[in-house]
């Protein structure tokens, strides 16, 4: 018995035929780009293609066209606002109630940027460390703390000699002119302070205890003289003052009272650090350039020129001295017959705690 209306007919061959080379001719139409998109991520969004609100565009092989739902742009996020790398971490607000909250995008985005924040803060605090260990912790000021150091005779010594002066020389010892300066400075019967470097003193403490012995004063100079001293780290310029000390002491059993930093470079640090190390300042008020060698005839033309109650600077090392010492040779016995003596730098520094 036939049936009183057709079953359901299959779709021709042919009609799938053409559905099948329909999509894939919209397929080949279709980007590389987009292809390989939808391959890798599977129809998910890309990360540039999440920030600029898309996403893939995902082909009904059978019909060729679009999604209704994926021709609409994705809400863009907002974007979370940036805090400045030293601010605190802003605390996680929970509500009275107790319960907690499923933290969206933009509470992941805020944790990102507060994982950077806390990796600045970090390297923040590793320089402010490097700085702190430059810093030197000083002992407590032993001398009064000066602002400036001593040119002349009557900032050292109350009511020196009339035609007095001081005679300072610098960069020894030296094994080929300390000595020679020595014997001058006996056939003359005048005294001076030698400004010893403490690298020197650890090589020719012999020199060190002759200086000593010979009623001169021993000065400390720095380890090394490095320049520019002011700019050297707290812990250096600290470094370069206890060891010459100490080379000094072992070398002949004295503890200098004076301190002359290399080049005349002072600072602030440099004050407070010889007064908590029981050091007075020692600068210099006649400079006659001998460490530049400009002849004997105008090393000692310059020293000549020195007044009573002044502070004289001469050299005895760090280089060729040989124009130094012959200028002393006429220097010395001239200021003899001027009436003029030279003394030693010998000061009572009145301390403010016990060494």
């Amino acid at each position: 018995m036939s049936l009183p209306f057709p079953g359901p007919q299959r779709p021709s061959r042919s009609v799938a035929r053409r559905s099948v080379l329909g999509g894939l001719v919209v397929l080949a139409a279709a980007s590389a780009a987009d292809i390989v998109r939808m391959l890798v991520h599977g129809g998910g969004g890309t990360a540039a293609g999440d920030r600029a609100g898309l996403r893939p565009r995902v082909v009904n092989l059978l019909t060729g066209n679009l999604r209704p739902e994926d021709t609409t742009p994705r809400p863009t996020e907002p974007a979370t606002p940036k805090s400045h790398p030293h601010h605190s971490h802003a605390p996680v607000h929970h509500h009275s109630h107790g319960h907690s909250h499923s933290h969206g995008p933009a509470h992941h985005a805020a944790h990102n940027q507060s994982g950077k924040q806390h990796h600045h803060e970090t390297k923040h605090d590793r320089a402010q460390a490097r700085r702190a260990r430059e810093h030197a912790k000083l002992p407590p000021a032993r001398l009064h703390i000066r602002t400036s150091p001593a040119y002349r005779l009557d900032q050292l010594i109350p009511n020196p000699p009339e035609q007095a002066l001081a005679l300072t020389i610098d960069d020894g010892p030296d094994p080929e002119y300390t000595p020679d300066v020595l014997r001058l400075l006996d056939k003359y019967q005048m005294q001076a302070s030698f400004c010893v470097i403490g690298v020197h003193a650890a090589a020719y403490p012999k020199l060190v205890r002759d200086i000593s012995r010979a009623g001169h004063i021993v000065v400390n100079h720095s380890y090394t003289h490095a320049l520019p001293f002011s700019k050297l780290p707290e812990k250096r310029i600290v470094n370069e003052i206890t060891k010459t000390q100490r080379a000094i002491e072992r070398a002949a059993g004295v503890t200098p009272q004076l301190f002359r930093s290399p080049g005349g470079e002072w600072s602030r640090f440099i004050f407070r650090a010889i007064a908590s190390y029981g050091l007075e300042p020692l600068d210099w008020d006649v400079d006659p350039r001998d460490w530049a060698r400009p002849g004997t005839k105008k090393i000692a033309r310059r020293m000549l020129r020195a007044r009573p109650g002044e502070i004289v600077l001469c050299h005895d090392g760090g280089g060729d001295r040989i124009e130094t010492v012959r200028a002393l040779r006429k220097v010395l016995p001239t200021w003899q017959r001027k009436g003029l003596l030279t003394i030693p730098l010998h000061i009572e520094p009145h301390y403010l705690t016990e060494k």
